[in-house]
């Protein structure tokens, strides 16, 4: 991190993070919009996994 502590996006992994958010998000709207079909994901971190959530 800088010595400002001014961006929000300097911490390790942080921009990764959201990186991977994104690509989550905008693969199930783009889902969503083709095929109508709704699904949900869960993403952790410990192992970086991606898995339908079934709950």
């Amino acid at each position: 991190p800088s010595a400002a502590q001014d961006d929000i996006c300097d911490y390790p992994l942080a921009r990764n993070l959201v990186m991977l958010a994104v690509a989550v998000a905008s693969e199930t709207i783009v889902t969503f919009i083709d095929k109508v079909k709704k699904e949900n994901f869960t993403i952790t971190l410990t192992d970086f996994a991606i898995k339908p959530y079934l709950g």
